[in-house]
């Protein structure tokens, strides 16, 4: 077994007292780290050493640093569900929904500049390969679900999710990273019209929305 996984299993053993609030600071530690260095640039001895833990308590919740990306990929991915999608958007018209889910997106990654960078390394990097399908299939299935269900209803263009989820969630980053890089202050009135383009582009032709 390698000498990494030995470690790990010890700290698993021997580190009873490590509260959640230690793991939830290793994830945002990491996330933060990430987004001024890169994935490779940080190393679980600057992890432990910015979140303020002995790198045997990271290796009590995480086998190596591959482990909390992806822990941490399913936790965005998990955010940006949340954010997108309300129980209370659900009882709205389609174009509404879509609206609001497409703008509350731009404004957590735009409110949570980590996670916008995070979230683009990640999926240009070899970690895609390795994140298993069931680690975000509960989130995933909510965005597919809403874009599926707008096809079927007539009020989307019959495509595939993959084309859709790159047009609108490329977009949505898009405009996150042009605000985010202070290139351009977006108001309000200024996603709405971005979201209009996109909704233009999707949407069937014939359907009267």
């Amino acid at each position: 077994m390698p000498e990494q996984d030995l470690v790990y299993l010890a700290a698993r053993m021997n580190v009873q007292s490590d509260t959640p609030s230690k793991k939830e600071a290793i994830l945002k530690t990491t996330l933060d780290l990430i987004k001024d260095n890169g994935f490779h640039g940080t190393p679980i001895s600057l992890i432990a050493k910015k979140a303020g833990v002995a790198a045997g308590t990271i290796y009590h919740y995480f086998p190596n640093k591959d482990a909390i990306i992806i822990e941490l990929h399913k936790v965005i991915k998990e955010q940006m569900a949340s954010a997108m999608f309300s129980e209370a958007g659900t009882k709205k018209e389609y174009k509404q929904q879509f609206f609001d889910g497409w703008m509350n997106l731009v404004r957590y990654f735009i409110n949570n500049p980590s996670a916008l960078i995070f979230i683009q390394q990640f999926n240009s990097s070899p970690f895609v390969k390795l994140a298993s399908a069931g680690d975000t299939k509960a989130s995933v299935n909510k965005f597919y679900e809403f874009f599926q269900a707008g096809m079927d209803k007539g009020y989307l263009k019959q495509m595939e999710y993959k084309l859709i989820a790159a047009a609108v969630f490329g977009c949505i980053t898009s405009v996150a990273n042009y605000h985010v890089g202070g290139r351009y202050n977006f108001k309000n009135e200024d996603l709405c019209k971005v979201a209009n383009i996109m909704w233009d582009g999707i949407k069937y032709r014939s359907a009267k929305v």
